[in-house]
């Protein structure tokens, strides 16, 4: 019998400080530094909704961009 996933914590249009969206971090030249998602982000902008994923800002790593061609 499958184990069923702990439950996160969902926010509705506003998250706290400390997380951020994957399109956010690569903004700031970041990556998250987990693969799973810490929190859920339900957003609702007027014709467009959806979920995704938020990831702690601390846990972030430097992206590391394809190296420059010799």
């Amino acid at each position: 019998m499958a184990k069923p996933s702990p439950r996160i914590p969902r926010y509705v249009n506003t998250f706290p400080a400390g997380l951020a969206t994957a399109a956010q971090l690569q903004a700031e030249g970041l990556k998250p530094g987990t693969t799973a998602p810490v929190a859920l982000l339900d957003y609702h902008e007027g014709d467009r909704s959806g979920v995704c994923g938020l990831f702690e800002r601390s846990a972030a790593v430097p992206r590391m961009d394809s190296p420059q061609p010799l």
